[in-house]
């Protein structure tokens, strides 16, 4: 499907795309406003074509707009992208550029860091904008700590406790061992991949996980599989050979495509989508950029959501994915009505 048809299908509100100096596509996407401006990250990589980089952020975004309804946040959902490498391609003039191509939004998007960026990026764009995130605080490690209220959660559901349980985490960045490091503290038992064996080893020696081939972290003999790193892992062949009873991760994306929530639910594997169980991040993003301390209750009450998902779509007979959605709109069309 094209981005234009997309942009009328998923009711976008904006897509801008510039050419910077350098020839590379910057890519602006807000999807949604209903609640408050549109807050996102710069995510800088390099994609086969400028087509696939805007479908990624307008996915990105969207994801962003359902994230922040059901976190409670005055938010909507935006994402910007630069089709870039952002080991080799990244420079000051890049990041300038995309700075003031994110100005002409008037703050109607506030960026923060994401793949390919950090907080030093951050502070260049920041001097193009209105108000940046992520810029004086990292997000990941509220980020880890959604995601595990979010495995404590499912663990409740299925009448389980985390202390016993074995979770297969696949990334060990900045998230992902987070995510190891308290699982470990609460008594699970953890396997790690990551395409780095520095990182694994690190995850093993800091916090006594186990290492695991890459190849085979996702087919692992656990309770939970925890996608931590790059997204659109768990497609129908994956969903078809999962030992696994839940997936909840932090990778954002982590379905290939929506159908293949219906597909864990039809083998009975619970399922989080990863705009609720990651949603830790922007709740840490939108407190620095209103001045907010006191957040960290709100991130450990993204479980709460979780089980009113899972309870939801548990009543209504339809996948979690589904769910999660339809509460979210229904939560911004309330908020548009009032």
């Amino acid at each position: 499907m094209s981005v234009v048809n997309s942009l009328a299908d998923q009711d976008f509100e904006q897509l801008s795309i510039r050419r910077t100096e350098g020839g590379f596509a910057s890519i602006v996407a807000v999807h949604d406003t209903t609640l408050g401006p549109a807050l996102g990250g710069v995510r800088i990589r390099k994609y086969a074509n400028d087509e696939l980089a805007a479908a990624d952020a307008m996915r990105l975004a969207r994801a962003m707009t359902f994230k922040a309804a059901l976190a409670g946040l005055p938010l909507g959902g935006g994402k910007s992208v630069v089709n870039a490498d952002p080991f080799g391609d990244k420079t000051r003039e890049l990041l300038e550029a995309h700075g003031r191509h994110i100005g002409m939004f008037g703050g109607r998007y506030i960026p923060g860091a994401d793949m390919g960026t950090g907080s030093a990026d951050l502070e260049v764009i920041g001097r193009y904008v209105p108000r940046v995130s992520s810029a004086g605080r990292d997000p990941s490690p509220y980020t880890a700590r959604g995601v595990v209220a979010s495995i404590a959660a499912v663990a409740s559901h299925l009448g389980r406790d985390v202390e016993g349980l074995r979770v297969a985490v696949q990334g060990a960045g900045n998230v992902g061992l987070g995510i190891v490091e308290q699982l470990t503290a609460r008594g699970a038992s953890v396997l790690v991949a990551d395409p780095d064996p520095r990182r694994v080893e690190l995850a093993v020696e800091s916090f006594g996980a186990q290492p695991s081939p890459l190849s085979g972290i996702l087919h692992a003999e656990v309770d939970v599989i925890c996608p931590a790193g790059p997204g659109q892992v768990v497609d129908h062949a994956v969903a078809a050979r999962l030992s696994a009873v839940a997936v909840v991760g932090a990778a954002n994306n982590m379905l290939s495509e929506p159908e293949v929530s219906a597909a864990l639910a039809a083998r009975g594997v619970v399922y989080v989508p990863d705009f609720v169980s990651n949603s830790g991040g922007l709740i840490s993003c939108e407190a620095e950029v209103n001045g907010v301390s006191d957040f960290v209750d709100r991130v450990d009450r993204i479980g709460e959501v979780v089980l009113e998902i899972l309870d939801y779509a548990r009543a209504a007979g339809v996948d979690s994915d589904t769910a999660a959605v339809t509460l979210a709109r229904t939560r911004i069309a309330e908020f548009a009505a009032a």
